[in-house]
């Protein structure tokens, strides 16, 4: 081990005995909990949801108060009033509060309205629903003092979110001298919940005071997790004869693309079709359907470098897949901004091709949901015939793609307080004899309240027999206030291939580990919230046994108190090259064995501040030769209605098979005229394709769930300045419920 390892490695082991010793906190969380009960009364009129509270109604509910800090003074109670009540009729859940704050005005902090903002950069009031009341599924509306809102739909106690989830609900908010105040009313055809005439629901609040980067809880919550873990949720009382009636509704839509592509004529193509047909089943069971299907008003994906070997991965942006898409989840939970390892369904195979051209979609059908302890996900879409854009102009470049019917089926079982055992059968049909189909079974278990186990077994069939089509995996995580601590085994075979599935990387045997603490100073280190140390590994063989590639990992995450980040980490890598390896048009790397180190240091400033900046340096060697990359970004938003950020990244590579630089420009533009009317636009600059990608959206709400969108797009090759593709969308979505 070289001295630097060393060196590091003690500095580590030194920090990991200093912070063990600042402990956590002594705090009875479960008992806690389960005192917090709430009862909502039933009215016979309605709430004007005007956020003003000033309906005698209100009067009637007792309120949920007393709210207990989970950070930055954990266990403490908060630091300013909240009150929440809860009225209902026969269609609305209506929620109201009162956020008071002894600064007034002057003392809250909004910095975004636009969908979905940035919850964590203003002060905000969250619920979240536990509707089956069954520790693991949940919905989540917030607000802010502006009448910001964002919607989303948890699974696995929090560990999946679907935060590109959407449904009808109301809000509105006031602010006074007294601190600001806020109106929910969420149908109850919005929800999910099971027929019984008596219903208990679990439910929580969380109130966000910005300026003391402070977060507190009605029912309090351990501070590695957030709202959306339902299992720590109160109790909702008092719902008695609710019913989602008949919930049924046509998105009908009509769409008028202008396109052009280099040195062609333009082209116009008017579309129609239904977005999305919802019919609710029963009170747990949802049926969509949808018929010549368009998503050009999706947002464009951001731009990435790939220096790897291996595919990046993209999120599903599409509104169709992304409602109840928890129950398709597979494997454990993955960290922010890292890939998957394995995914045996990925919407994007449907109707995307590898390289983001849109296939055409006739239509398809979907039922989600649940049916009693099961959960259920059924789904079929075939897509048309497609040809490929060719390359360079050369029509024999081009690929006939024939029409495709994909179809699966994802079932998972309820067993103890918060596990589930599942299965899940996937089939790729393109006519005639060639197909691709995927099954296996799994299991999520939870015990101890911190304890989970994710195991898998999968595998694939296609034209021909195979002896290596098949994948597993075993993953083992224990996190609680305190300790971090994951380790896991995979394997996944050469010859496994989930062609509607993700998996970057095939033919490998790999063993992981990692320990880590959270230590929380408690005011014990003057402006630090968080301590994070952790060492990791990861090691991984061929199929044949031999070492392919290995990375260890010292890294330390400090979190401020004004919520600013610092990361530091050292990273020791060694791959095998059992083929050549082309990382760069004519720079190849040769067979071979290659071991280097990087370093890496990351610095988020406070992002609710009129400036927020953040840069990332990592320097050191790579394969053969070296790298230094540069990263920089800023934010400048001078109200919560406009927002603009610049990001500049930069590899620059030196190899003695040939250096290359790789820049990434991105810019974003936002204004929100209201919070229903947006105009976004992002720009970015990839010099591997010498293209500049130009992506301008337009989005009028004009009623929840109808919109209007005008978007324009264009490609342009930088080189000749020449417009590669260039299309604008005029599009109309209306809901007609029935």
């Amino acid at each position: 081990m070289s001295k630097s390892i060393f060196i590091a490695g003690r500095l580590i082991l030194g920090l990991l005995i200093f912070t063990c010793t600042l402990g956590g906190e002594d705090i009875d969380w479960e008992a806690l909990q389960c005192s917090r009960e709430m009862t909502a009364v039933r009215i016979a009129g309605s709430i004007d949801v005007d956020g003003v509270l000033d309906e005698e109604a209100w009067e009637l509910a007792e309120p949920a108060a007393d709210f207990i800090q989970k950070l930055p003074d954990t266990g403490a109670p908060a630091s300013e009033k909240t009150e929440v009540r809860i009225l209902y009729n026969e269609e609305m859940l209506y929620i109201g509060a009162h956020c008071w704050d002894s600064a007034g005005r002057e003392g809250i902090v909004v910095n975004d309205i636009t969908k979905d903002f940035e919850v964590r950069d203003s002060d905000g009031f969250k619920v979240g629903l536990d509707t089956y009341n069954d520790d693991r599924n949940g919905f989540l509306f917030v607000t802010n003092p502006a009448g910001g809102r964002f919607d989303l739909q948890s699974s696995k106690d929090g560990d999946l979110l679907n935060k590109n989830w959407n449904g009808i609900w109301y809000s509105a908010t006031t602010i006074d001298d007294r601190g600001w105040h806020l109106e929910f009313a969420i149908p109850f055809k919005t929800l999910r919940f099971n027929s019984d005439e008596i219903q208990e629901w679990g439910i929580n609040f969380e109130r966000r005071i910005r300026r003391k980067s402070e977060d507190s809880y009605w029912s309090p919550i351990p501070p590695p997790y957030y709202t959306s873990r339902v299992s720590t949720a109160g109790t909702l009382k008092g719902l008695q004869g609710i019913h989602q009636s008949t919930n049924m509704y046509l998105k009908p839509f009509v769409s008028a693309p202008l396109t052009r592509r280099e040195k062609d004529d333009w082209d116009f193509q008017p579309e129609a079709g239904v977005e999305v047909f919802k019919w609710a089943v029963s009170s747990q069971l949802v049926f969509d359907a949808t018929l010549n299907t368009d998503f050009s008003q999706v947002e464009a994906d951001d731009v990435k470098a790939n220096l790897t070997r291996f595919s990046l991965y993209f999120p599903e942006k599409r509104d169709f897949f992304l409602e109840n898409s928890g129950v398709f989840s597979w494997g454990p939970k993955v960290e922010r901004n890292r890939n998957p390892e394995l995914l045996p369904f990925f919407s994007r195979r449907i109707g995307l091709t590898d390289d983001g051209e849109l296939v055409p979609i006739l239509g398809g059908g979907r039922l989600t949901g649940r049916a009693g302890r099961y959960s259920i996900g059924i789904m079929s879409m075939q897509t048309d015939e497609f040809r490929t854009s060719p390359d360079e102009d050369d029509e024999e470049e081009s690929e006939l793609v024939p029409g495709t019917n994909f179809s699966m089926i994802r079932i998972k079982r309820d067993i103890f307080s918060k596990s589930d055992i599942g299965a899940i059968a996937i089939n790729k049909e393109l006519g005639g004899p060639e197909f691709n189909r995927t099954y296996g079974v799994d299991a999520n278990l939870n015990f101890f309240t911190y304890l989970n186990i994710n195991s898998y077994i999968l595998r694939t069939e296609s034209e021909g027999e195979t002896d290596r089509d098949y994948a597993g995996s075993l993953h083992v995580a224990w996190k609680d206030e305190f300790w971090d601590l994951k380790g896991g085994h995979t394997m996944i075979g050469d010859e496994f291939n989930p062609e509607v599935g993700f998996v970057p990387r095939t033919g490998m045997y790999k063993s992981f580990g990692q320990f880590g603490i959270t230590p929380r100073p408690n005011g014990r280190i003057r402006g630090i919230r968080e301590i994070n140390p952790s060492v990791s590994t990861r090691y991984i063989e061929n199929m044949d046994g031999n070492l392919e590639s290995r990375k260890n990992n010292l890294t330390l995450r400090t979190f401020f108190n004004d919520s600013s980040m610092l990361y530091l980490d050292l990273e020791s890598k060694y791959e095998h090259l059992y083929e050549p390896f082309e990382i760069r048009d004519d720079i190849t790397l040769d067979l071979g064995a290659y071991s280097w180190k990087e370093y890496t240091a990351w610095y988020e400033s406070d992002q609710s501040r009129m400036l927020g900046v953040r840069g990332m340096y990592k320097t050191g060697g790579f394969w053969s030769g070296n790298i230094d990359r540069y990263m920089v970004a800023m934010k400048f938003h001078p109200t919560y209605k406009f927002a603009a950020e610049v990001q500049l990244d930069r590899n620059d590579v030196t190899l003695p098979e040939g250096d290359f630089i790789v820049d990434l420009v991105g810019t974003k533009l936002n204004y929100s005229f209201s919070n229903r009317m947006f105009l976004n636009a992002l720009i970015q600059y990839d010099s591997d394709e010498a293209e500049v990608f130009s992506n301008i959206r337009f989005n009028f709400m004009y009623k929840p769930l109808s919109d209007i969108y005008l978007v324009y797009n264009e490609r342009r090759d930088v080189n000749d300045n020449q417009v590669l593709d260039r299309a604008l969308t005029l599009k109309l979505t209306y809901v007609l419920p029935f």
